[in-house]
């Protein structure tokens, strides 16, 4: 079999840089708005997340096997 490849050239999503034009209107489209909002909502909630995350201890955090050993044989 071959290997895959890809079928096209698009760039990941990280590497790609995103930029907002303003276009004046009478009306703004609040669709679209609210789209944006929420997608950066729920971005930001994201990286606060993984923030917290990374500093938390987790909950099933268990001594190392020689701490436990050592704690065994002093009883």
């Amino acid at each position: 079999m071959s290997r895959y490849a890809k079928k096209t050239d698009r760039r990941p999503y990280e590497e790609r840089s995103f930029s907002v034009r303003a276009v004046h209107r009478e009306r703004a489209d609040l669709h679209k708005l609210a789209e944006v909002l929420i997608r950066l909502t729920l971005q930001e909630t994201g990286e606060n997340r993984a923030a917290r995350a990374a500093t938390l201890v987790p909950d099933t955090y268990r001594a190392a096997t020689v701490d436990l050993a050592a704690s065994e044989a002093a009883r």
